[in-house]
C-alpha cells in the first residue's frame, strides 16, 4: 500500500510539473494531497535511485466560494531562510458564466494587481527568485452570487 501511494504521488508530481497531461480538478487535489503527505521530492529521488536535492516542491492549491469582499483563495510565504523560485500561478472559476462577476487580486511581495478575467489564466514566471519572507497570494471577490473559484501557486524552495 505504501509503495502504491509513493508511486501515485510521484506520478502526480511529474504530471503536474510537466503539464503534459490534463487532469480533472479532483484528480489534481487528490494527487497533491498524496504527494504532500509522502514528500514529493524524496519520493522522486528514491524512484530515480538518487538522493533528494536541496530543493523542495512548492504546491499550494485551494478552492473558495467567493463573497463581496476579497478573501484569500491560496497563499504561500517563502520561508525566511530560503529562496523560492516561483513557477506558476493559475486561477479559474468553476463555471464560465462566473468570470464576469469575479475580481481577482494577485500579490507577489509588494506588487498587487487586480484583474477581471474572461477565462482561466495561467501566469508563468521563468526563474522568478523570491527572497525569504515574500508573500504570494491570490484573492477573489464577486459582484454577484457566490461562485466557486480555485487557484494554485507552484514553484520550488532552494536552500
Amino acid at each position: 500500500m505504501e509503495r502504491d501511494l509513493l508511486q501515485i504521488g510521484v506520478l502526480i508530481a511529474v504530471l503536474r510539473k510537466n503539464m503534459n497531461v490534463i487532469l480533472s480538478k479532483e484528480q489534481i487535489f487528490e494527487g497533491i494531497r498524496i504527494a504532500k503527505q509522502i514528500g514529493v521530492d524524496e519520493a522522486i529521488a528514491k524512484e530515480a535511485g538518487g538522493e533528494p536535492a536541496n530543493e523542495t516542491a512548492v504546491i499550494e492549491l485551494a478552492t473558495l466560494t467567493t463573497g463581496a469582499s476579497y478573501a484569500d483563495v491560496v497563499s504561500y510565504t517563502v520561508p525566511k531562510t530560503k529562496t523560492t523560485i516561483l513557477s506558476k500561478i493559475e486561477m479559474a472559476c468553476s463555471a464560465s458564466a462566473d468570470y464576469a462577476n469575479v475580481t481577482w487580486q494577485i500579490t507577489i511581495g509588494v506588487i498587487v494587481k487586480e484583474l477581471i478575467l474572461p477565462t482561466a489564466l495561467t501566469l508563468t514566471f521563468p526563474e522568478l527568485n523570491l527572497r525569504g519572507g515574500t508573500i504570494v497570494k491570490v484573492e477573489a471577490k464577486t459582484s454577484s452570487g457566490t461562485p466557486s473559484v480555485w487557484a494554485d501557486i507552484t514553484g520550488k524552495e532552494v536552500l
